[in-house]
C-alpha cells in the first residue's frame, strides 16, 4: 500500500534507489496490513477510536513494526493530530516531558499558545514562547497531556513508543509512563497509544502492575508477507523509482526474500544498484543481489538474533535445524534429551519471539528466512573447531614483542 506522502517518484534519473533497507526508514510501498491502515485512517480522520485506544505491535526484527509506527504518525499528522514519538530507552518520561512536549508547545499557532499559557501548567514569555514549567506542584505527564488536549480543543494525541524491551529498569519506567497515559485517557481526552516490540517483551510489559488498560489492547502481529504482497512491493517500489523489473528478476527476488520485509528492501536495493542506469532491473541484477542480500541479512539480523538467545533456545533451534522442513516436537525433545514439557517452554518462548511458528499440532518450523541455514553453519563450525582455529594470515612470523 502506498500511504500518504509515499507517491513521490524519483526525479533524478535512476541513481537513487527507492528501496529503503535502513533502520526506521518507512518503505515507499507498505506490504500487507491494508485493512489495518485503512482503519487507522478512519480513526484519525473521524476520531472513531473504537478498539484502537491502545495498540501492541509485535513481530520479529525487520518485519515492519517501526515502519507501521511511521505510517501511523504520518496518517495522524495529516489529520491534524499531535504526535509524540520515542523509543522505550532509559529516560523516556524525561525526554517526553522536557523535550518533546516543549517542542510541540512552540510549534502550535500563537492562539493555541495563548490558551496554553492560561492553563498555568507552563510558563511563556511575552511572545508566548515556551520558557519553563511551573513548579508549584510535581509535574505529571497526565497533566501535560490533558492541558495539551484542552488547549487544542481535544484534537487528538497519538503516542508511539518503539523498541519495548524487558529489562527491569526499562519496564519499570515504561509501566509508569503507561500509567500516566491511562490516567489521561480516563480524563476523556482523545489519545491513541501504540507500543512496538518483540511479543515476549510486550508480554513482560503487560505483567507489570497497573497495566489493566494495556491488557485490553488491540494486538497486531507482523510476520512475513504473502508471495503476492512481496511481488507487489518489489514491482511498485521499482516503478516509483522510474524503472521496471523484468518478470524473471521479480520471480527470483520473491523467492530470495521469502516475504521478509527487511530482506525485500535490502535485496531490492542491491538489485537496483547493480545497473542503475538501465531502464529495467534484469535477472542478472537480481542474481547479483541474491548473494549480497542473504549475506547482509545474516550479518545484520540473523547472527544477532541467534547470539541474543539463551543457550537452551539455541539448542532448540539446533535440534530443529536437522530437519529439511517442519520439525516434530517429539523429535526435538529426543535430540535435546529432555522431557516434552521442558521443550514446550522453549517452543512458546521462540514462537513469542517470532523466530518459530506452529505448522500443525505437534510440529514447528522456522519463521525467519535463512535462520535454519545459519544454525546449521554454527553447528558445523562447532563440530570442526580445527577448521576455524589458527588460520594462516601471515602474522605468525611476526609475534608481538613482550611488554617491558
Amino acid at each position: 500500500m502506498k500511504y500518504a506522502g509515499a507517491m513521490k517518484s524519483q526525479s533524478q534519473g535512476h541513481s537513487n534507489s527507492p528501496f529503503r533497507p535502513g533502520y526506521s526508514r518507512a518503505p515507499l510501498v507498505f506490504g500487507g496490513h491494508v485493512d489495518t491502515i485503512e482503519e487507522f485512517t478512519n480513526v484519525f480522520v473521524n476520531y472513531d477510536i473504537g478498539e484502537n485506544q491502545s495498540i501492541l505491535i509485535s513481530g520479529l526484527r525487520g518485519a515492519g513494526k517501526t515502519s507501521m509506527l511511521g505510517v501511523m504518525q504520518e496518517l495522524a499528522e495529516s489529520a491534524g493530530w499531535i504526535t509524540i514519538s520515542d523509543d522505550a530507552g532509559s529516560g523516556l518520561m524525561n525526554r517526553v516531558m522536557n523535550t518533546t512536549i516543549p517542542t510541540i508547545l512552540n510549534s502550535v499557532d500563537e492562539a493555541t499558545r495563548v490558551r496554553l499559557s492560561g492553563l498555568g501548567v507552563w510558563q511563556f514569555n511575552a511572545a508566548f514562547e515556551y520558557v519553563d514549567r511551573r513548579r508549584e506542584v510535581t509535574p505529571l505527564l497526565r497533566s501535560d497531556l490533558i492541558a495539551l488536549s484542552e488547549a487544542t480543543e481535544n484534537r487528538g494525541i497519538l503516542i508511539l513508543i518503539d523498541e519495548v524491551a524487558s529489562g527491569k529498569i526499562r519496564l519499570k519506567e515504561l509501566s509508569r509512563f503507561a500509567l500516566e497515559v491511562s490516567n489521561a485517557i480516563a480524563a476523556g481526552i482523545n489519545i491513541v497509544v501504540a507500543f512496538a516490540g518483540v511479543k515476549i517483551d510486550l508480554d513482560e510489559l503487560l505483567n507489570q502492575a497497573h497495566m489493566t488498560f494495556l491488557r485490553r489492547s488491540r494486538e497486531i502481529d507482523f510476520r512475513r508477507l504473502s508471495p503476492a504482497d512481496t511481488r507487489k512491493v518489489l514491482r511498485e517500489t521499482t516503478e516509483l523509482g522510474g524503472r521496471r523489473m523484468d518478470l524473471n528478476a521479480e520471480e527470483l527476488l520473491v523467492s530470495v526474500t521469502q516475504g521478509y520485509p527487511y530482506l525485500i528492501q535490502l535485496a531490492g536495493d542491491y538489485a537496483w544498484r547493480a545497473s542503475p542506469q538501465s531502464e529495467s532491473i534484469s535477472l542478472a541484477d537480481a542474481e547479483a543481489a541474491q548473494v549480497k542480500a542473504i549475506a547482509g541479512v545474516e550479518r545484520r539480523v540473523i547472527r544477532r538474533v541467534y547470539q541474543d538467545l539463551s543457550e537452551k533456545d539455541q539448542r532448540f533451534l539446533q535440534a530443529m535445524s536437522v530437519d529439511e522442513g517442519k520439525s516434530k516436537m517429539a523429535d526435538i525433545s529426543k535430540r535435546m534429551e529432555v522431557t516434552p514439557q521442558y521443550t514446550n517452554q522453549y517452543r512458546i518462548r521462540l514462537i513469542d519471539s517470532g523466530y518459530v511458528h506452529t505448522v500443525e499440532h505437534g510440529y514447528v518450523d522456522f519463521s525467519l528466512p535463512y535462520l535454519r541455514d545459519y544454525v546449521r553453519s554454527v553447528v558445523a563450525a562447532e563440530e570442526r573447531p580445527e577448521a576455524t582455529a589458527g588460520r594462516p594470515d601471515g602474522w605468525d612470523e611476526f609475534p608481538p614483542p613482550a611488554l617491558r
